[in-house]
């Protein structure tokens, strides 16, 4: 990071916190990305449905994605369109796969900025949330899309995203259970990230992520480990890495071979940043995946074999009264 990008980034205005939403408000429901399948779509229609929210799908939902201008400007119409509904308080994406980036030149930050609401999604969303945090100054949500979803409130997927939408200050250590320490150690500071390949790549374009004094927090599916390490030396290389407070690794879903070996180059990679390190936090393309707020300061706590995540401000403002 240069003097300039220091000097920017403490001229930006504070990130906007959405709203809470309340039981009875109505979630819109878009694809930036792929269109889901419409099976899983509707299980996570009813899954929302039972927690006591409306759902509104995009007309479009379910078209195909081609992947030419004229159709990113409508699907960046569309998504443009769901959040200036003033009867949608929060927006969580279908799916993930490939798309979202190709939306960003279309959309308008004035838009998100003037209106601000909670969007959820993981995987090619990245996009957005980057994008969303640099370009509208914005807090958004790492977590489940709507096909992950299922109709049970004892579902730790579930209950996580609702917990995350409805509450400002969650109170409950995030991801104690299943986490494992690496480098033991505290920090507190903004989370950042989501999947490795669409944070790698922001790197020098006008929404790339910024990770100073940050919690970064990455995960990735079905790749080979070197592909992982290339990205993260991607990172070192672009001054990404110098003033990071803190990592997270979510679920890598690498190649159970190479597991060991990864932790091992991963260790020589980051060993002098001389931060925390967890792994296995459970968020990103496995079972559960826990919702977290990206944008939020929050306080990375690694003891000797576990670690946690815990909010240390409000992700979200108060419900507005419904009475008015």
């Amino acid at each position: 990071m240069t003097p300039n990008d220091k000097k920017s980034d403490a001229a930006r205005p504070p990130l906007l916190r959405p709203a809470a939403i309340v039981k009875g408000d109505t979630i819109g429901v878009v694809s930036p990305s792929y269109a889901p399948k419409t099976a899983w779509l509707q299980r996570g229609v009813r899954a929302l449905e039972r927690a006591g929210f409306n759902v509104l799908l995009d007309p479009e939902i379910e078209i195909a994605p081609r992947f030419t201008r004229a159709e990113d400007e409508r699907r960046a119409e569309n998504l443009m369109g769901m959040w200036l509904d003033p009867k949608v308080k929060a927006i969580i994406a279908s799916t993930g796969g490939y798309g979202a980036v190709r939306l960003l030149p279309h959309l308008e930050p004035a838009v998100f900025r003037n209106n601000p609401k909670s969007l959820v999604g993981y995987s090619d969303i990245t996009a957005l949330h980057l994008w969303l945090m640099r370009r509208a100054n914005l807090r958004t949500f790492h977590g489940p899309t709507v096909d992950d979803l299922v109709p049970s409130l004892r579902d730790p997927t579930m209950a996580s995203l609702i917990t995350a939408l409805t509450t400002p200050c969650p109170s409950k250590p995030i991801g104690r259970e299943l986490s494992r320490a690496v480098v033991p150690g505290r920090a507190v500071g903004r989370l950042v990230g989501g999947n490795l390949a669409l944070v790698q790549q922001t790197i020098g374009t006008n929404y790339q992520i910024d990770l100073q004094g940050a919690i970064l927090f990455v995960e990735e599916t079905r790749d080979p480990m070197s592909f992982v390490d290339e990205r993260l030396v991607h990172m070192r290389a672009a001054g990404l890495l110098e003033g990071v407070a803190g990592i997270v690794f979510g679920q890598l879903s690498l190649d159970r071979s190479e597991e060991d070996e990864f932790e091992d180059f991963l260790l020589d990679l980051i060993s002098d940043l001389d931060v925390p390190v967890l792994m296995d936090f459970p968020a990103g393309h496995d079972n559960p995946n826990l919702t977290i707020p990206l944008g939020t300061e929050v306080e990375l706590v690694v003891e000797e074999t576990r670690g946690w995540i815990t909010y240390r401000e409000d992700a979200l403002t108060p419900p507005p009264d419904h009475h008015e």
